[in-house]
């Protein structure tokens, strides 16, 4: 696996996933997995916009948060700022990918 300049491991694209659709279901064509994964997306984000929960079994679930307005420090002055109420995405991993994601990756392989 090769890694970025910052030592880490590059990022999953759009075009991966519909890679990886298209590889393991033979009878689609790209353009037909490229769908599947737009669609996936689409769903996703009209969800969020309408203010449903997006709840994906042992993955994890999105949700816009509503934060409060409240104070704050301009961190360039230090002056006081009121920071206006706003909408937060939000994804909290089901314990499952939890769990996953803290495994040492020498574990993750002995498991397959």
């Amino acid at each position: 696996m090769s890694t970025t300049k910052h030592g880490k491991a590059p990022g999953v694209t759009r075009a991966d996933l519909t890679e990886a659709v298209y590889q393991r279901h033979g009878g689609l064509t790209k353009t037909e997995a490229a769908e599947v994964v737009n669609k996936i997306f689409e769903t996703v984000k009209v969800n969020l916009l309408e203010g449903r929960q997006v709840k994906i079994q042992n993955f994890g679930v999105f949700e816009v948060a509503v934060r409060k307005g409240r104070a704050g420090v301009n961190p360039a002055d230090g002056l006081p700022i009121f920071i206006p109420e706003h909408r937060s995405l939000s994804f909290r991993p089901a314990p499952r990918l939890k769990d996953a994601v803290q495994e040492s990756p020498s574990e993750r392989r002995r498991d397959k």
